[in-house]
């Protein structure tokens, strides 16, 4: 079953050259898990959430259980519900971050692609996030 989307946007995925899903997982004080980029990663150093593309073959569900695990090492144990859609482009090619509400086991592991994490809320966050996170976050 893939995850719950709004069918307006359920509707449109097939208009995107890449799908991208993302996952706000949350501490038991509300908290949110952001990541940092590494230097050599693009764009290096941005802050965000766990995300990455949805791979040929893969319902949202299953990129977003992918990509959580590669990137956090925490694994997904239940999709709460959507959360926002952000377009962005990349030269030429249009694609939608889908994001969810999610609920993780584990222990943050970090990957390569990541030198550090930090549990907060998006208050005290808002100055290390660059505008297309803050509307990933709702925030403008």
């Amino acid at each position: 079953m893939m995850c719950i989307l709004p069918e307006s946007i359920e509707n449109k995925l097939q208009d995107y050259d890449r799908i991208v899903v993302g996952g706000i997982i949350r501490d038991q004080n509300g908290n949110i898990l952001f990541l940092q980029r590494a230097p050599d990663e693009s764009p290096p150093n941005l802050w965000e959430i766990p995300s990455g593309g949805v791979e040929k073959g893969e319902d949202l569900r299953q990129a977003l259980a992918r990509e959580i695990e590669e990137e956090t090492g925490l694994f997904l144990n239940d999709v709460i519900g959507f959360f926002s859609a952000a377009e962005y482009f990349i030269k030429e090619s249009r694609c939608l971050q889908v994001n969810f509400n999610v609920i993780c086991a584990g222990e943050v592991k970090l990957s390569p692609e990541h030198i550090q994490y930090q549990w907060s809320n998006i208050d005290n966050f808002r100055t290390k996030l660059d505008d297309f996170m803050l509307r990933v976050l709702n925030e403008i």
